[in-house]
């Protein structure tokens, strides 16, 4: 069992590497673009056409759900930095706890992540009517579960690649695919019956 002081030194860890984070993040900016402002491009000019019409609030939603997964991208990203800014021989000298490592690396991009939720979910509620069947602690589960979900995907997808290269090919390969087949671009009923077959197989299915 941990004492208090082991307690203490874990989140003081987990803090300092999600400040760092937090500050890459926002020097790198395009997070902040992939995440927020191309699911608003696509879902205002697309939504309609993609979801049928009046129906820019499930278009805003699907989309939203799409571009979460971005956090999944940044998660490997966070973790092949080590190696690109050659800071991986201190933190194996360091030997910062594993747990704190993992948490301040994904934290950050979990709480960008859990941001664009919130906000796409609002718009399509308050400005498209967009019906909730549940509360608001419901959608947050969900929401939290699915970030839980897309921030594994990255941390497994950078220890099965070896390079930055291959990690972001399978990452969009995933992205777009998954995406399409678990009813984030089009609802499911108008997808063909292989594709909802496999959408079910999806985390986009389920949260949708």
């Amino acid at each position: 069992m941990r004492t208090t002081e082991e307690r203490a030194g874990f989140w003081s860890v987990a803090a300092g590497y999600a400040t760092t984070e937090l500050l890459v993040l926002w020097r790198m900016r395009t997070p902040l673009v992939f995440m927020f402002a191309v699911p608003a491009t696509l879902a205002l000019t697309l939504g309609s056409a993609v979801a049928g019409e009046g129906s820019h609030g499930r278009a805003m939603l699907g989309i939203a759900v799409m571009f979460s997964f971005t956090t999944t991208h940044y998660t490997g990203l966070a973790l092949f930095r080590e190696f690109g800014s050659n800071t991986w021989v201190r933190q194996a000298l360091h030997r910062p706890p594993r747990g704190a490592f993992l948490l301040g690396k994904i934290l950050p991009i979990a709480g960008i992540g859990l941001t664009q939720l919130s906000l796409f979910t609002t718009i399509a509620v308050v400005f498209y009517g967009t019906p909730v069947h549940g509360s608001v602690w419901q959608l947050l589960a969900v929401a939290v579960t699915l970030l839980g979900v897309s921030c594994a995907m990255g941390v497994v997808l950078y220890l099965v690649t070896a390079d930055t290269s291959t990690f972001e090919s399978l990452f969009y390969i995933f992205l777009i695919t998954a995406g399409s087949v678990g009813g984030a671009i089009v609802p499911d009923g108008n997808l063909p019956a292989l594709s909802r077959a496999v959408g079910v197989l999806t985390p986009h299915h389920w949260a949708l």
